[in-house]
């Protein structure tokens, strides 16, 4: 029996036999699925997705682009599912969300864990009219985009870590990763965004630093109005992108900066640097002042200085 048949069967039936077989339970378990003797349920406070309701969320603009919405139970990447999409279609309007996906991917060939039924794990495939060149800012569009929706439906405390974390009282709840598929006009690229809600308890057996989750603060937000209200407000700042880049964004992600002005650590393929964070540029590199000259970072990694 393969991981995908039981998740199957737990969406449409609540439940299935394992027939004792130990490894598979393991595997169900380390997703968040209940195991009571030699059967797997769904657990009780897990409310499936349901694609009524998101699409019922959409503003008209983004409903009449909207070309297909898909729900699957298990996937192993939404967003290497959309990458294979693009190489024998156009995706632009393609949106796929799974109640699971084990082999979710972050940032910097990072795995991306998504318990079953406790997360936003989607992919949007999105066509940009500009060059491939100009959409490295794409990232932080997004991730402002996702902070605005979560402070919108009442989480408090959310921030923005560069390049494209969200976070809440500075732990990770969402990350996003941007794939681009292809270097034509319209650029088309695959935006995957990833939240946890009521992931924490599930997350925490397996990793080894602390994680944010939106249903600390809502433990009863639909998972499916949120996805809705993603899709609206990505499609929206796509758009916006498009006509006046990042430029229209900067301030108001500056708002969310976590590490304005403190003294960080980046590490890119250049080497490491100490300094202070002084924001981003209208390009969105980051920018940090080591003492003697102002940097742009435009790629790598960036955590507090101790001491």
């Amino acid at each position: 029996m393969t991981l995908e048949k039981v998740f199957a069967a737990l969406v449409n039936e609540g439940r299935i036999e394992l027939t004792g077989d130990s490894v598979l339970a393991k595997d169900l378990r380390f997703h968040g699925i209940e195991i009571v003797g030699d059967e797997a349920r769904l657990p009780k406070d897990v409310r499936l997705l349901e694609p009524k309701k998101i699409l019922e969320r959409l503003r008209p603009e983004a409903s009449e682009w909207l070309s297909s919405l898909r729900l699957l139970a298990h996937v192993e990447s939404t967003n290497q599912c959309l990458m294979k999409m693009a190489e024998h279609a156009p995706i632009d309007g393609r949106v796929l969300i799974a109640e699971v996906q084990t082999g979710g991917r972050g940032r910097r060939g990072r795995t991306w864990i998504s318990p079953f039924g406790r997360n936003i794990a989607m992919s949007i495939g999105m066509g940009l009219a500009c060059p491939s060149s100009g959409i490295g800012a794409v990232s932080l569009v997004i991730g402002l985009a996702i902070a605005e929706v979560l402070r919108t439906v009442g989480v408090r405390n959310v921030e923005l870590k560069w390049p494209n974390d969200v976070l809440i009282e500075g732990q990770k709840v969402s990350g996003i990763l941007i794939e681009l598929t292809n270097h034509s006009r319209p650029v088309e690229i695959v935006i995957g965004v990833g939240i946890n809600i009521g992931a924490r308890g599930v997350l925490m057996k397996g990793v080894e630093h602390e994680v944010a989750d939106v249903a600390d603060q809502i433990p009863d937000l639909s998972r499916s109005v949120l996805a809705g209200e993603i899709i609206n407000l990505v499609h929206l700042y796509c758009r916006e992108f498009e006509r006046f880049g990042f430029r229209a964004f900067r301030d108001r992600w500056l708002d969310l900066h976590a590490y304005q002005d403190r003294r960080v650590v980046a590490v890119s393929g250049s080497g490491t640097i100490h300094g202070i964070c002084r924001g981003i540029s209208l390009s969105g590199a980051l920018l940090i002042d080591d003492g003697e000259e102002l940097i742009e970072l435009i790629g790598g990694e960036i955590t507090i200085r101790k001491g």
